[in-house]
């Protein structure tokens, strides 16, 4: 998050004195782990109020995941183990955060622009609860399954809902004349194309062949025609591609290349690590990257929100959940 606080002042509107799980209570396996109310306001994202069991959830999807990755690897998972920021359970924290913010901010999104679900969309969560259900051998045991996630049908299908308020967005996004449909024209896109000549094992002879290719472009009738058959010849069989700032599709020197460029124009030989490059700036194309333009657009928006956490949140100590999560999904079964 670039603004994140820990608002002491959220203490007075939070009902902090039912924070801890009471014993009456009935909560799912999220609860129990994180021995907080589920329904308490854990976090605001722009002044929404956010559920701790929203966040649990993710913090748990997290979890599970980063489990998983070092299981694949055959490594041991210690949650103290130090990443950049802070710990490995740190960063649970921080991403499960990033995740609850994302979809508080559709939320907020879809009350900006007036995207409500219609009757027939509420009927289809209906259609779609019966047929995942039956994919996996009847309600009992869809019901099981969530409920290691710690969902019911009634939390399973409010997150459903945020997925089709999200569609609903970039479905008006593209719209023309409506109030989101010159959003995309927000994000710089780039087109370009690459003729790459990796670096190898032996980066001499990799930089003459990239001066050879160099020539051959240079003295070619139309360096425009002849452009994309070097690329070919070369390393980089991608072809053109459009690609948003800092995607990660060039590394950043080879972006601000590209970007000094004019359209249809070519760069001279760009070394990197990777190799020599040659670029071409090609005419943008208008919607060619529409659904991972509106994608930045709301990480964007989230990673900007004002996100106030209740001192509850502070002591979640992410390890502590998954090692407790992990003993009662045991139990349970």
């Amino acid at each position: 998050m670039r603004k994140r606080m820990a608002a002491l002042a959220l203490a007075l509107c939070l009902g902090l004195s039912g924070c801890a799980l009471k014993k009456e209570e009935e909560a799912s396996l999220l609860g129990r782990a994180a021995e907080l109310g589920e329904e308490m306001i854990l976090l605001t994202v722009d002044g929404r109020e956010v559920p701790a069991w929203r966040y649990l959830y993710w913090l748990a999807f997290t979890c599970d995941q980063i489990r998983e990755k070092y299981k694949d690897s055959g490594l041991s998972l210690d949650w103290e183990t130090p990443v950049s920021g802070g710990s490995l359970a740190d960063y649970a924290k921080d991403q499960a955060l990033a995740n609850t913010a994302l979809y508080a901010t559709v939320e907020n999104w879809a009350v900006r622009y007036g995207c409500i679900l219609s009757e027939a969309e509420r009927a289809a969560l209906t259609e779609t609860w019966e047929k995942q259900s039956a994919a996996r051998g009847g309600e009992e045991a869809y019901l099981k399954e969530l409920a290691d996630l710690g969902l019911d049908r009634l939390r399973a299908e409010e997150l459903t809902e945020v997925g089709m308020l999200y569609a609903k967005l970039y479905n008006l996004c593209l719209t023309e004349g409506s109030e989101l449909s010159g959003l995309l024209d927000q994000v710089d896109s780039l087109t370009v194309d690459r003729i790459l000549i990796s670096a190898g094992e032996d980066r001499e002879a990799a930089r003459e062949r990239a001066a050879e290719v160099f020539s051959r472009l240079n003295v070619a009738e139309d360096p425009a025609a002849a452009f994309p058959a070097l690329a070919a010849e070369g390393d980089d069989a991608a072809g053109p591609r459009t690609l948003l700032p800092g995607d990660g599709t060039l590394s950043q020197a080879l972006e601000e290349a590209a970007r000094a460029l004019e359209e249809g124009q070519y760069s001279g030989i760009l070394e990197s690590e990777e190799g020599f490059s040659i670029l071409r700036r090609l005419a943008s194309e208008s919607g060619a990257l529409a659904g991972e333009a509106f994608d930045r657009l709301l990480q964007d928006a989230a990673e900007g929100a004002l996100v106030q956490t209740a001192p509850a949140y502070d002591g979640l100590d992410a390890a502590a959940f998954d090692k407790a999560l992990a003993e009662l999904r045991e139990a349970g079964k």
